[in-house]
């Protein structure tokens, strides 16, 4: 062992200069010690071919030493590591396309080797999410059996390279895939899961799981993307052609918006190749096989909120909506996970729910699911204790218009009905909610009580006094006008907003307080405290101009623009908190 370590420290140079791209200084070596073209020069028994490709750079490098080695054996291309890459794994790895081309074209049949774990280049590409090297790999790894005497396309390893490619995020390649083999579709990869199953873990690749700014989501509407022929219509062809030239436009002036292009292409691509994967699997016309593929990637789906995927399985195969998962159905599943989209789908996908709303083995019936805690990672989608047991409440009502009438008061195996199991799991929130209404509404009376003594002061001593007769000095002024309406309207709304966070103090805190109560009075107790603090600036500088103005004039403006400051901050701060509460609480219904 020390002798080799030894030899791995007299190896440097080469190292070094297939890091480098230096090919000089190599070829001097290798004019003295030939046997050093393919000699282990790492621990991990990496040869000058193995560290030039890796590094993706030393092209020169490598174009020469692949010369070399051709001239003296071409089977040294195939020379392995340790864990039995070869250096086309390797550039598959670094997504190094040029040199995967260079190596093919010298020896097509290195594309057929796995490495010690049986995986080929072609595989690795798809592992390292190389798209590029990916596409390639694919046109020259042929659908034959290699040294394991399996294709990279059947089998296991075809589940793999279909999977590893929708992990990587590459639908297009997926499409690919799925027209030319398809009966990838319906094996299990080394993980035990379907492609579809798969696909139903990922979000981020469904329209879904992308969420977009208000503008960027209407440029995303307005680009046409269509990935079969524009309809035959000439309605909507001319209208297909509106949209196309309004989004060239935007593309045009807008480049950033290439993004937003490539995300509806590969949304859209997606939906297609969960089509074609379900009619595959029916093409197979084996019950118990779509039961199996169509049924896990719809329970994967629910967990994950992917409703476009539940809604083209369940149109392809209706009788998929009673999959059993863990004793839930599909219905009672979304109810499970908090998956408002799913609910809604199934809920106006099928009267079948009416069903489906039934006990399972645990003795809980979906009121009873509805009533234990949402999963932490639904919960956090909502800022704020105290909404977040709103929400929990909007779900619980719902559900309680669906099931039985004989269901509300029924008792589990635990004896409980659906309202002690809320009161009970919810506990905790309710303390956090409570705890987070008070600590907000304590803050902000202080505040909203600064305010009414102020404006109620100012009230009396008025800007510039009073005359003998007591009546202020600037009555006819229209600037003193204003300052009398902005303080009496800071005055009421700081008052209302102090009121208003007094209510929410000495409140029950009851679990139904949460539901409409405390959000309306929080609301009306913020939108005062704005009032109040952006009339009482208007009122300061209006104050200032009575008084500066005739010494400096032009003092309005400047101080205008600073009272602005402290009512933006505050906007800007609380805005997005008023902003949850009014949607929340009035907005449309999350189950719509």
């Amino acid at each position: 062992m020390m002798e080799y370590d030894n030899e791995t420290i007299r190896s440097l140079p080469i190292y070094k200069a297939a890091m480098n791209d230096d090919w000089d200084t190599a070829e001097h070596i290798f004019d003295v010690h030939p046997d050093k073209l393919d000699a282990r020069l790492t621990y991990w028994w990496e040869t000058p071919l193995h560290i030039a490709i890796g590094t993706n750079s030393s092209h020169q490098f490598v174009n020469k030493l692949i010369d070399r080695i051709v001239d003296t054996d071409v089977q040294k291309l195939r020379t392995k590591s340790w864990l039995g890459n070869t250096a086309l794994h390797y550039a598959a790895k670094v997504g190094n396309t040029t040199d995967a081309r260079l190596l093919v074209s010298k020896d097509p049949g290195i594309t057929q080797i796995t490495n010690a774990d049986g995986h080929t280049a072609l595989k690795l590409a798809a592992w390292y999410g190389r798209a590029d090297t990916l596409w390639y790999l694919l046109e020259v790894t042929k659908n034959e059996a290699g040294e394991n005497g399996t294709s990279p396309y059947t089998g296991v390893s075809g589940a793999d390279l279909l999977t590893l490619t929708l992990t990587a995020g590459f639908c297009d390649v997926a499409l690919y895939l799925v027209e030319k083999y398809p009966n990838m579709v319906t094996r299990r990869d080394r993980n035990g899961q379907t492609a579809l199953q798969v696909l139903a873990s990922k979000p981020q690749v469904f329209p879904s799981g992308s969420q977009l700014p208000h503008f960027q989501h209407l440029i995303y509407s307005w680009i046409p993307i269509n990935l079969e022929d524009t309809s035959e219509d000439p309605v909507k062809k001319d209208g297909y052609t509106l949209r196309s030239f309004i989004s060239k436009l935007i593309l045009l002036f807008s480049p950033c918006t290439k993004d937003i292009y490539n995300l509806k292409l590969k949304h859209i691509q997606t939906l297609k190749l969960v089509e074609r994967m379900c009619s595959i699997v029916l093409e197979k016309e084996c019950h118990s096989l779509a039961w199996d593929v169509l049924g896990t990637a719809v329970s994967t789906a629910v967990k994950n909120g992917i409703y476009e995927l539940i809604k083209v399985c369940v149109e392809a195969y209706p009788d998929i909506v009673w999959y059993d998962d863990e004793g839930y159905y599909l219905f009672i599943a979304a109810i499970r996970y908090r998956q408002e989209k799913v609910f809604k789908l199934v809920y106006e996908m099928t009267g079948h729910k009416v069903f489906a709303a039934t006990a399972n083995p645990t003795g809980d019936n979906p009121l009873h699911i509805a009533g234990r805690l949402s999963p932490l990672p639904r919960l956090k989608t909502v800022s704020g204790a105290a909404l977040q047991m709103q929400r929990e409440l909007q779900w619980f009502k719902e559900v309680e218009k669906l099931v039985e009438p004989i269901y509300r008061d029924a008792l589990n195996k635990d004896r409980k009905t659906p309202r002690m199991v809320f009161t009970e799991e919810h506990k905790d929130l309710l303390d956090e909610g409570e705890a987070w209404m008070k600590d907000t509404s304590s803050s902000s009376t202080v505040v909203g009580t600064l305010v009414v003594t102020m404006a109620f002061a100012a009230a009396f001593t008025v800007p510039g006094g009073n005359n003998s007769n007591g009546l202020p000095l600037f009555l006819s002024d229209g600037v003193f006008l204003v300052f009398m309406v902005s303080d009496a309207i800071a005055l009421f709304a700081s008052t209302t907003s102090v009121l208003m966070f007094l209510a929410i103090l000495t409140s029950r805190y009851a679990e139904e307080d949460f539901f409409y109560a405390l959000p309306k009075r929080m609301m009306i107790a913020l939108v005062s405290l704005f009032l109040s603090l952006a009339a009482t600036m208007i009122a300061f500088s209006a104050t200032l101009s009575l008084v500066l103005r005739d010494e400096i004039s032009w003092i309005a403006a400047p101080v205008a623009l600073l009272a602005s400051f402290p009512v933006t901050l505050f906007a800007m701060l609380q805005f997005p908190l008023l902003v949850e509460l009014v949607y929340s609480t009035y907005g449309p219904s999350i189950f719509r």
